[in-house]
């Protein structure tokens, strides 16, 4: 079974998948499913699991962060510009 590291303050927590049995809220179907410790309330039939989303490196999100900044700045900028001249 899948387990994933979350990071809480200052220590790292393991959590682990588990088996659940259970009574679909939608069909009514006694169905097994294997989660992260919530329990299920749908089966893999009337809501399939999601799509795992890829990661986006640490450099690459940085590099995005620095780039709106400096946008917004530009923008600020000139929009200060076109209020003084206009006056």
């Amino acid at each position: 079974m899948e387990s994933k590291e979350v990071y809480v303050k200052a220590h790292v927590r393991i959590i682990r998948q588990k088996v659940y049995r259970f009574v679909c809220k939608e069909c009514n179907q006694v169905s097994e499913r294997i989660c992260f410790p919530s329990q299920p309330l749908y089966c893999e039939r009337c809501r399939p699991p999601k799509l795992k989303a890829e990661k986006v490196s640490p450099v690459v999100a940085a590099a995005a962060k620095v780039s709106k900044k400096s946008a917004r700045k530009q923008s600020s900028s000139t929009s200060r510009r076109k209020r003084t001249t206009s006056a």
